[in-house]
């Protein structure tokens, strides 16, 4: 494992200012086979600020929960950098980390390009615009997209709570990305008929070489149209379980400092995009329950929250 004193620098600011780790508190860096040079960097830069840093290896996984070693190390710890190529943000063994009190920064996917050149960013003014957003979405009852590719879905989201990615995670059962920049919220999980044009990226397979129209009756995918980007999605559900071709999450992003890159951990969070996530969102406060969790990255939205259009082709208006 290669020493980056970039990456090492980044993650002590993440560490101190954006965790507020104390001396006394115990310290979590988990990655895996394809992550592993990310874990120890950040690993070192735990050990160099002087905290007790644990660093394990996880298997590597593309559905499911972790292995029991790493759902048992995730509930003792105070503090947890989550760096795994899976997302462990809507398993259970994260829930219950976060209902024990431990502050997760989940970090899916990570790679050395993110971590040297995007884990800096205005954190003060993204938790301003997230939770004015969230805010916004807490108070709203129904959210439209449309764009000029031909998106057209309403979804409702009454009675559900919007959620601000801040990147302050200091208080105990803290949850969010790093780099973060979002305002999200979990759909009615049985409303939602309409088409979506994935534009952008789609989590776990990378940048759309040609768009991709989702066909949603009821809040589930009933027809993926396309050319390869299409079949690349048909293939990655091939094993997933039914519930993954539900809707999970409508987010907005607020990351002015983020830039699409085909990577979904900084895609989603990038100003002017939004994402439409599907699969598992019990663990934000929705009802599904799946193995993954994945999110489609859209361009250029044109986004009403009941009758007020908060961004109009991307830009934010509200």
């Amino acid at each position: 494992m290669k020493k980056n004193q970039n990456i090492i620098d980044a993650a002590k600011k993440l560490i101190i200012d954006c965790m507020g780790t104390k001396k006394e508190e115990s310290l979590l860096i988990v990655a895996d086979e394809k992550t592993l040079d990310l874990g120890y960097n950040f690993a070192l830069a735990g050990r160099e600020a002087g905290f007790q840093t644990t660093f394990l290896e996880a298997p590597l996984q593309s559905k499911g929960e972790p292995a029991a070693p790493v759902s048992a190390a995730m509930l003792e710890a105070d503090v947890e950098f989550l760096l795994t190529s899976m997302s462990y943000s809507h398993v259970k063994a994260r829930i219950l980390a976060t209902e024990k009190g431990a502050r997760i920064a989940s970090m899916p996917m990570m790679n050395v390009e993110i971590a040297e050149n995007y884990l800096k960013a205005d954190y003060p003014f993204i938790k301003k615009v997230s939770e004015q957003l969230s805010s916004i979405m807490t108070s709203g009852s129904k959210v439209r997209v449309v764009t000029e590719k031909g998106t057209d879905i309403t979804l409702s989201i009454e009675g559900r709570s919007g959620l601000a990615d801040t990147g302050m995670l200091k208080e105990s059962g803290a949850l969010g990305n790093l780099p973060a920049g979002e305002a999200y919220i979990s759909p009615i999980e049985t409303i939602g008929t309409g088409k979506i044009v994935v534009d952008g990226c789609i989590a776990y397979i990378g940048p759309v070489k040609d768009d991709v129209v989702l066909t949603l009756e009821n809040g589930r995918i009933t027809d993926i149209e396309g050319k390869e980007s299409a079949a690349d999605l048909k293939n990655f559900l091939l094993d997933k379980d039914d519930e993954a071709n539900g809707i999970a999450e409508f987010g907005i992003g607020t990351n002015k400092e983020a830039k699409i890159i085909g990577h979904p951990l900084v895609d989603e969070k990038v100003w002017g995009t939004i994402h439409i996530a599907f699969g598992m969102n019990a663990s934000m406060g929705g009802t599904r329950e799946s193995d993954i969790h994945y999110d489609c990255i859209i361009n250029e939205p044109t986004v009403w929250i009941d009758e007020v259009m908060v961004l109009d082709k991307g830009k934010h208006i509200y």
